[in-house]
């Protein structure tokens, strides 16, 4: 602890209630514990300091109505329940109980967590099947079976692996600060030990919304009463002669991010195609290993259109500090096995390419089963779509 640098108060002595104004917060200990103190309106919060998602300090974060949000990847929780109600967090935190008299505040007891009621309307589905193995469709079967959902649950995912946590992916993991084991959302013991049926490696190429049924690639078929469109999006391809070489990837999977990570191993210089978040993100990765990391894009500054140009320099200086090279105001004519040709008539050599210039939305299976498209699948204010009985979310 730093010379300067005071104590966590101990909240279960009590603290001044005329210090902890509407909104505010204190980070203090209750045992062994960091806990955050809120107070929103009348009523006081007590709640675990760190959010469940990478440990992010809610203590610098934003109490918004009666939640508080992470400052690291805006995770979001209730300050009653201490339920993550918006990702990238799945589980809740914990609360304690608050008491307030005699001027002071004082934090009690860590409380039972609280598990919400399943109340369906009309009568429940026997069978619920989720089409995608990421975020959105993981969340879905977790909360269901958190708020008492005991019928059968089915997620189908053409991914080799059980659900991950993506951001991570261009992130720690990719740069080598993250042990692989903290991909996962869930260990692969989560699905049997909560009724799961996690089917991997099964494409949907078909969707019945009549009979109530989506074929997969391999010729069988799974029967639904509701069903859940959770694809979520694929990455950009660029149409380039040499885009399917060996070297050249894109990042979506835990595969996807396997393979760039063995390429990082035997190369000496990658070119990142894209200035976006993943671009940018996979830079950074890919220079933390040592590599000479060059970026084409077509942009006069990375990110100005969703930030600004003042923003766009800053993050460019950022990454030139660190080393990453850029090449803006141009894009690639012609990938070759060890360099890429570029329009402005220069060339970069590369042993290893990554392609991060965008994603678009996976709606191929709802648009070639009737669904109504705009932009994305369309849903209702339930997120239900054209057809009875079929959602989409993510």
């Amino acid at each position: 602890m730093a010379d300067n640098e005071k104590p966590a108060p101990d909240l279960t002595i009590g603290v001044d209630a005329g210090a902890l104004k509407d909104g505010g917060m204190l980070l203090g200990k209750a045992g062994e514990d960091d806990v955050l103190l809120v107070r929103r309106g009348a009523r006081l919060h007590a709640v675990s300091a760190h959010c469940t998602h990478y440990h992010g300090p809610l203590a610098d974060g934003l109490v918004v109505g009666h939640t508080i949000r992470c400052p690291w990847h805006h995770a979001c929780f209730d300050l009653s329940t201490g339920d993550a109600v918006r990702a990238p967090a799945l589980s809740p935190l914990d609360c304690w109980k608050v008491e307030q008299h005699d001027g002071k505040i004082f934090v009690r007891e860590k409380l039972s967590p609280q598990r919400p009621e399943f109340a369906p309307r009309g009568a429940q589905p026997d069978k619920i099947v989720i089409v995608g193995g990421g975020g959105a469709g993981f969340a879905a079967a977790e909360m269901l079976r958190r708020v008492g959902f005991e019928r059968s649950i089915t997620i189908l995912s053409d991914d080799d692996a059980a659900p991950v946590d993506r951001p991570n992916l261009s992130k720690d993991y990719l740069a080598g600060n993250a042990p692989e084991d903290w991909v996962p959302l869930r260990p692969d013991s989560f699905y049997a030990d909560n009724g799961i049926d996690l089917k991997l490696k099964a494409k949907v190429v078909k969707l019945d919304p009549r009979a109530r049924e989506v074929g997969l690639a391999d010729g069988s078929s799974i029967a639904y009463d509701r069903l859940l469109l959770a694809t979520g999006a694929e990455p950009v391809r660029l149409p380039l002669p040499g885009a399917d070489l060996p070297h050249v990837h894109t990042l979506r999977s835990l595969k996807d991010c396997r393979a760039i990570i063995k390429g990082a191993g035997e190369a000496k210089r990658a070119v990142v195609m894209g200035a976006s978040f993943i671009g940018l993100e996979v830079a950074a990765a890919l220079r933390a290993r040592g590599l000479e990391v060059h970026v084409v894009a077509p942009e006069k500054r990375p990110m100005e259109r969703i930030l600004g140009p003042q923003m766009g320099d800053l993050i460019r200086a950022i990454h030139e500090e660190h080393g990453v090279i850029f090449h803006l105001e141009d894009t690639a004519s012609e990938i070759g096995p060890n360099s890429i040709k570029l329009k402005s008539g220069s060339s970069l050599a590369a042993e290893l390419v990554v392609v991060g210039v965008g994603v678009k939305p996976r709606i191929e299976l709802a648009e070639k089963s009737g669904l109504a498209i705009e932009k994305g699948i369309k849903v209702n204010a339930q997120l239900e779509t054209s057809a009875p009985g079929i959602f989409a979310a993510g």
